[in-house]
């Protein structure tokens, strides 16, 4: 089978969709031919094979060229059967594209791209959902969503996203790892991801970190991410916001903000911490879609400590392989964490039971080829 991508997030840009997309693409290309229409890079991306981007940047020349593109490709191509969309943001571009051509359009959601709040993007992008052959959520919350946009629900499939687990448990010399970061005496919590306001991080220290502190005195908070920058949806400076909360409440030998970091970088840290950290609000106009973060948690075998929000509950079975906690309880989140930092032999029950849980129902392997059943679906339905 061939397979047409049409996508704005997608590598080198760095975010969970952009991750998803990225390793997806990589796991059809095992066996089905892959070709992928995607937005401007400033600069050329080496080892790109059919990838076409778009040649300026912006949301309407992609949106052309994508159109252009795309019906060329099909033209060419009387093999590519699937044109799948990477958001429901490129919806429309996905159903334009493949009826002409009697193709299926499949679309993935993700939560934020379902519920953001503008009403020229609801009419524009969401509304086309309820015309496409298939429309795949990342969680049993995002399909919910989607629901309520009128997509029937033979129409609705909930894949959640997949992780490479193999990666995360590569040997590394750990002591070697903790005099990099001058961390060899700290009990570390993790958090990893764009500092997008939904995710917490500065109400978890305002709130939180301070009584974790005070029971761990060798607590280090390690944050991991940056402001989302490239994101079309969130333009806010949550690292400058971070940095006065941390002055603010003395907790500036507790903290470090280390901004954007390499793919090896941020390995080595899930294997050197010792709980990983998702402290979500619950914001009605902002969704935690899944929480890939939490998988990768667990495919470096650590605990994750999260709230109760949006699809998390697909990747954190509380008790299992962490703990979940309702948002706003910081008081819970608190004793939690620092029971986790002292009872190593907890901390490694969990961390245990998500790694087995990961290999057997998240690896790239497996989900992959729950999108290829989808896609056989999809094209037998039309033939």
């Amino acid at each position: 089978m061939e397979v047409l991508v049409i996508t704005w997030n997608y590598p080198p840009r760095r975010g969970g969709i952009e991750n998803l997309i990225g390793s997806l693409c990589a796991e059809l290309e095992k066996k089905h031919s892959v070709h992928v229409i995607t937005a401007h890079a400033s600069s050329a991306v080496p080892g790109e094979k059919n990838v076409f981007r778009a040649p300026l940047p912006g949301l309407i020349p992609f949106a052309l060229y994508a159109l252009w593109r795309g019906a060329l490709l099909l033209l060419r191509n009387p093999h590519v059967r699937v044109v799948l969309g990477g958001s429901a943001l490129v919806a429309p571009l996905v159903v334009l594209i493949a009826r002409p051509f009697r193709r299926r359009a499949i679309v993935l959601t993700h939560g934020l791209d379902v519920v953001f709040h503008r009403g020229l993007y609801q009419l524009l992008c969401v509304s086309w959902l309820k015309s496409c052959d298939r429309v795949v959520a990342n969680s049993t919350h995002t399909a919910e969503l989607v629901k309520a946009k009128r997509v029937t629900a033979d129409r609705l499939i909930v894949i959640p996203p997949g992780v490479e687990p193999e990666r995360f448990s590569v040997p590394s010399d750990e002591l070697a790892n903790r005099r990099r970061w001058n961390i060899e005496d700290k009990k570390i919590i993790l958090f990893v991801g764009r500092l997008a306001r939904r995710k917490g991080v500065k109400e978890f220290i305002e709130n939180s970190l301070g009584d974790i502190v005070d029971e761990v005195p060798q607590a280090l908070f390690l944050i991991a991410g940056a402001n989302p920058s490239e994101s079309l949806t969130h333009r806010d400076d949550v690292v400058s916001e971070l940095s006065e909360a941390i002055t603010r409440h003395r907790l500036d030998d507790h903290v470090r903000l280390l901004g954007s970091i390499s793919d090896d970088e941020l390995i080595a840290l899930y294997q050197v911490c010792d709980v990983v950290v998702l402290p979500v609000l619950d914001t009605k106009d902002d969704v935690e879609g899944f929480g890939i973060v939490a998988l990768e948690a667990a495919a470096a075998a650590k605990p994750v400590v999260a709230t109760r929000v949006g699809g998390i509950a697909d990747a954190v079975e509380d008790g299992k392989n962490g703990v979940l906690v309702e948002p706003g309880d910081y008081n819970l989140m608190s004793q939690t964490i620092s029971a986790l930092l002292k009872d190593r032999e907890a901390n490694m029950s969990l961390g245990g039971h998500g790694r087995c849980r990961v290999v057997k129902e998240f690896s790239w392997r497996y989900i992959g080829a729950r999108y290829e059943d989808v896609f056989e679906s999809a094209t037998r339905r039309a033939s």
